[in-house]
């Protein structure tokens, strides 16, 4: 009975270990959600290039840690994989991959991502069955392959196959060909093999089998589906029926591991793999994963759990890798792939269970606090929670819960007083004190009668002062209060506008009394300083023109350290170090940018090394004030969440430290706290190279070396590392030698490019952190070279070079031969010109006399020119005389002229004064004239009469056509030029709707093209306006009968902006070129068939010679007028 006990003892002390390792163990899981092929997984292996290679039934996925690539079948491509059910995966020593299908026989995957199979033909030396179980690497160039039809002997480099079809009489004989699981053995010379219906004992060189059947060797089954050797000389085997065996070096029979078995209830063991510790992992088809160390006990037992998102994904494990970094890969059938760390961080999570009484209450905790006895309370949504401990496991406690009276069951602060005390803070429920011995408690709460109770019911923080008061910050605006324990008496302060120094604002989060005594106040508007003296605050608040002040207003917790350092943390702007000198008080500021993991922090403590640890609303940051070193720790580290409850962080008299968020407590040591040492190494993923030749991508793992010319001018490379457990949290950072000067810190994107690199050659360097940010020393290392245009390269200088100086000294040698030509040459004149010198000499000297006689002809002629030059000056003395006459009769004929322009002035205005009153009076007889014709046509009954009237009303109407025109044009001589800016479109419409009928669209007529950039024109919009009315009456009467007129009219601007040129081009009958010098005369009318008054063009000139211009008829085009304006000169220097 005793023994019986015992057992029980252990085996529940066997399950609490068990079951606390499967709650401080977190599995993470990919599925065809996250880009993984399939959900079934039945072979992982990790290649040399450090990416994780998955074997599905849809297809082979290649895993860089965040990102999949999946290869297939393709029917057209006979460089793609054969099949895509994948059963085995191996590397060689080359980094090819050789992968074993279910129906396409063994694949051959290179680093160019090109597949070469091996299919079973009628060939005797194909492979067997192109179903393949298993691939086991007896050496760098014999492979062992286990078929559906027997074992092969494969000798990589010739790539030949051995088997019963080529040795059927020495070749080994099977108990059954289906060969599932080959192994290594003691001897080198030997393998096991497990078939469906019996162990085997294979030597490679004689072929002789040795079988191990169930009954006398031990086993309970024959259906084996997994071996391993392992060092010990222990041989592990996994059968279908009977569980798992083993067999010691030295025994002769196979024992069994109890594993829950019985003949009803039997266990699939389906994969096995090796610990370095010595023990073995088991992956089982329904009873999840087991561990058993080197003693053959069962240590861990890990079983999927529904709804929680971090065990297991399924029980049935098929496959199982450890990684490089120590991460284990489990591959499930129907539940992806799933990775967990035995090492990870020692982040111990609490949270409730139904089963366990001893769990802690609710998964909110609110606060934790150690007293002095060493005590630990947790405040949480469902009470408060006393702590013990016991075997190493906290155990929780309620003592606070559905009190009588309480309006709310959360616990929100707890706190100890000099005298021992303990006082709560139970929300809505004011201040309370607690009785130990009777767990009864005695309150404070507000009265809204009673002005003298606390102000509200919400204690956020409670601090003692060094006379023994009690300060409390409040919610729901109860600002603070000053609690006198002995008079029971409650001291209120508020914030008050109107006084400057009063509370900051109502909501005071945290309460902080220094070790100078000193008062501090966390509020929603800043962090105040109580000033005992006057009774009032001093403020700390955020000031964007000062960069030492607090960085943002919230203030959520305020902590000093051992060293007297004041920390305090913000709901949105990081946290802060106080930093004093004298009176003067500045802050230093730390936030995401300075590697904080997030800016909202909800609480700070200190352990017992000095360092910060900091919840925040993204996880806990580690923080050395030192060395300001940061190290972030999320979700995927063991934490309860994301976000922790403010004020819900503390450190215990023996190091820990308790943190509380929303979905339980995280308990830690810090100094189990250590990060990876793994260092890995870097894979380019991909590089993409783009040109003006197009896009070319390159996918060679290996690569350590890229050649480029100058028209790639984009180089684009993504990467990873070997690292696969957190990609998201590993850092990267590049150099290129040659062109950056320092390290580029790229965070955590994997993507960087470089665009039009000069010619020349680079080493472009990459290294990456590990998941826990330490930075790798293996740094990845590409040599780049750029090849210059031909143009740039060495030999086409120097060929250059040569040319010139080729050039150089062809030109000099010519240059010397034509001195040489020219020395001659002149040398020949130079001898010919010194014969002439001779001859020339002897005939001076012949003429020495001839000169001398000349001298004294000269000296006459002399004497003769001075006697002229006197005449000459008096002749000069007349002239000046004759000038001054000249001008006094010039200067009578000037003023007869001026007096002479003055009565033509005189005699032209009374000649326009004559011409405008003879037009005006003539009207008056015209107009009686029409009048009378009017009612004589009206009143006479003959016919010949009314015609006669009619032809003498239409020669009335004429005349006064005429007459009205001829004061327009008066008018037009009399009128001011005054220069404003228009839009040259409106005057255009504006004078053109003058012509047009009523009932007709003026745009069905003109086209109006203005090519200048300003259609703004600087001159006098009358001027122009009858320019352009004359112009389109013009086309209008001188239209085809029938026809519609047509008119384009196109403005532009010189090219230097000096004036402006308008084309007017109409459609109509032209004009004669025989006539064209006269069509600008007063009455003259171009043309006999219509009936013009001759003044329209006229007054178009006028107008355009008023405004500066000019305007012709165009030479080619008998229907086409140009105008050209000058630009008034202060527009001109405007524009310029």
């Amino acid at each position: 009975m005793r023994f019986l006990y015992l057992l029980i003892v252990q085996f529940l002390a066997f399950q609490l270990v068990a079951q606390n390792q499967l709650k401080n163990t977190d599995f993470r899981t990919l599925t065809v959600n996250d880009g993984l092929s399939q959900n079934i997984v039945e072979s992982i292996y990790q290649g040399s290039n450090g990416f994780l290679w998955l074997g599905t039934q849809d297809g082979l996925d290649r895993f860089d840690g965040q990102n999949f690539v999946s290869y297939n079948y393709k029917i057209d491509d006979s460089t793609s994989l054969s099949n895509n059910y994948i059963k085995d995966i191996v590397e060689d020593t080359e980094g090819n991959l050789w992968i074993g299908t279910y129906g396409g026989g063994l694949n051959k995957f290179d680093k160019k991502s090109h597949f070469k199979s091996f299919i079973h033909d009628n060939s005797s030396n194909s492979i067997s069955d192109n179903v393949i179980y298993s691939i086991f690497q007896l050496s760098d160039s014999i492979y062992w392959i286990g078929t559906k039809n027997g074992l092969n002997r494969f000798n990589i480099l010739q790539e030949e196959f051995t088997n019963r079809n080529t040795l059927s009489k020495k070749f080994p004989s099977l108990n059954n060909e289906v060969v599932y699981c080959i192994s290594k053995a003691r001897s080198k010379e030997e393998i096991w093999v497990g078939t469906r219906e019996g162990l085997h004992k294979v030597n490679v060189n004689t072929f002789q089998v040795e079988k191990f059947l169930k009954g006398d060797s031990g086993l309970l089954d024959d259906d084996i589906r997994d071996l391993h050797y392992d060092s010990h000389g222990t041989l592990w085997v996994a059968t279908k029926f009977g569980g798992l065996f083993y067999k010691s070096a030295n025994a002769q029979q196979f024992l069994s591991i109890d594993l829950n078995f019985t003949e009803e209830n039997s266990i699939y063991a389906r994969k096995i793999y090796p610990n370095k510790e010595g023990g073995i992992w088991l992956g089982t088809f329904g009873a999840g994963l087991f561990y058993i160390d080197h003693n053959f006990k069962i240590r861990y037992h890990f079983q999927e759990e529904k709804f929680n998102l971090k065990t297991l994904p399924s029980n049935n494990i098929v496959e199982i890798f450890q990684d490089e970094s120590a991460n284990y890969w489990l591959g499930t059938h129907g539940g992806g792939i799933a990775s967990f760390d035995l090492n990870q961080k020692k982040f111990d999570l609490y949270q409730p269970d139904e089963n366990d009484p001893f769990s802690i209450s609710d998964d909110a905790v609110n606060y934790i606090f150690e007293d002095s006895k060493g005590d630990i309370y947790v405040a949480n949504d469902a009470g408060i929670d006393l702590v013990t401990e016991k075997e190493g496991q906290l155990r929780f406690q309620q003592i606070i819960s559905s009190y009588s009276g309480l309006p709310d069951d959360r616990g929100w602060l707890v706190f100890e007083d000099s005298d021992s005390i303990l006082w709560f803070g139970l929300w809505n429920f004011g201040l309370s004190k607690y009785n130990r011995n009777t767990g009864e408690l005695y309150s404070y709460r507000n009265v809204e009668e009673d002005t003298a109770s606390i102000t509200t019911n919400f204690i956020e923080s409670i601090a003692e002062a060094p006379d023994g008061k009690l300060w409390m910050g409040l919610l729901g605006d109860g600002g603070l209060v000053v609690f006198d324990k002995e008079a029971e008496v409650f001291k209120k302060y508020l914030h008050d506008s109107n006084i400057p120094n009063s509370l900051s604002n109502n909501r005071v989060h945290k309460l902080l009394v220094d070790s100078k005594s000193r008062i501090w106040l966390a509020t929603d508007f800043g962090l105040d300083l109580y000033q005992p003296k006057t009774d009032d605050f001093r403020h700390f608040r955020y000031n964007r023109n000062d960069t030492n002040s607090i960085n943002y207003n919230v203030i959520r917790t305020i902590k000093e350290d051992r060293n007297h350092n004041i920390w305090i943390g913000t709901g949105g702007g990081g946290f802060a170090k106080m930093i004093e000198s004298g009176k003067e008080i500045i802050f230093k500021s730390y936030t995401k940018e300075n590697g904080l993991v997030n800016n909202n922090i909800t609480g700070i403590t200190e352990d017992l090394n000095g360092n910060l640890w900091i919840t925040t609303y993204k996880g806990i940051s580690f923080f050395n004030p030192h060395t300001e070193e940061f190290k972030n720790y999320d979700v995927s580290d063991g934490l309860q969440g994301e976000e922790f409850v403010r004020r819900s962080i503390a450190t215990l008299q023996d190091g820990r430290i308790f943190a509380g968020g929303f979905n339980g407590l995280n308990v830690f040591n810090p100094d189990e706290i250590k990060g990876s040492t793994f260092e890995p190494e870097i894979n380019i993923v991909g590089i993409d190279i783009v040109s003006d030749r197009g896009k070319k991508s390159i996918i060679d793992f290996s690569i350590d070396s890229l050649l480029l010319d100058h028209q790639d001018y984009l180089l684009s490379l993504e990467i990873a590392t070997t690292d696969l457990s957190a990609a998201d949290k590993i850092q990267y950072a590049y150099y290129l030698d040659g062109f950056d000067t320092d390290w580029i810190y790229n965070k955590n994107r994997r993507h960087f490019s470089f665009t039009n690199l000069p010619a020349g050659e680079y080493t472009l360097k990459i290294m990456g952190t590990n998941a826990d940010g330490k930075w790798s020393s293996k740094i990845k290392e590409v040599y780049i070279k750029v090849d210059p245009p031909f143009w740039s390269t060495v030999w086409f200088r120097v060929l250059f070079v040569a040319a010139i100086l080729v050039l150089i000294l062809v030109y000099i040698q010519l240059r010397i031969k034509f001195l040489k030509s020219q020395k001659k040459k002149l040398q020949s004149k130079v001898e010919e010109r010194t014969l002439e010198l001779e001859d020339a000499n002897q005939s001076l000297l012949k003429n020495q006399s001839i000169v001398i006689h000349q001298k004294e002809e000269i000296t006459e002629q002399n004497k003769e020119i001075e006697h002229k030059n006197a005449i000459i000056q008096k002749q000069n003395d007349d002239l000046k005389l004759s000038n001054l006459q000249l001008e006094e009769m010039v200067d009578e004929r000037t003023k007869e002229l001026r007096d002479a322009n003055n009565d033509l002035k005189i005699a032209k205005h009374e000649f326009d004064t004559f011409f405008y009153r003879a037009a005006h009076d003539l009207k008056g007889p015209v107009s009686t004239i029409l009048g009378l014709c009017y009612l004589a046509m009206k009143e006479s009954d003959e016919q010949a009469s009314k015609f006669y009237f009619s032809k003498v009303n239409e020669t009335a109407e004429r005349m006064n056509n005429i007459l009205f025109n001829l004061q327009k044009i008066n008018k037009l001589k009399q009128q001011p030029v005054q220069i404003q800016s228009h839009s040259i479109r409106d005057i255009i419409i504006e004078a053109s709707k003058e012509n047009i009928p009523d009932n007709e669209d003026w745009q069905q007529f003109i086209d109006i093209e203005l090519d200048a950039e300003d259609h703004e024109i600087l001159s006098d919009s009358i001027h122009l306006k009858v320019i352009f009315s004359n112009l389109v009456n013009n086309s209008i009467k001188f239209t085809s009968r029938g026809e519609k007129p047509k008119v384009e009219i196109r403005f532009t601007k010189s090219s230097k902006n000096s004036s402006y040129q308008i084309i007017f081009e109409d459609f109509g009958l032209g004009i004669n070129p025989k006539v064209r010098d006269k069509i600008f005369n007063m009455f003259f009318v171009a043309t006999e068939h219509k009936r013009g008054f001759g003044l329209g063009l006229y007054s178009v000139k006028l107008a355009v010679g008023k405004l500066g211009g000019e305007i012709h008829l165009e030479k080619d085009k008998p229907a086409s007028f140009r105008i050209d304006l000058p630009i008034p000169h202060y527009q001109k220097v405007l524009t310029s």
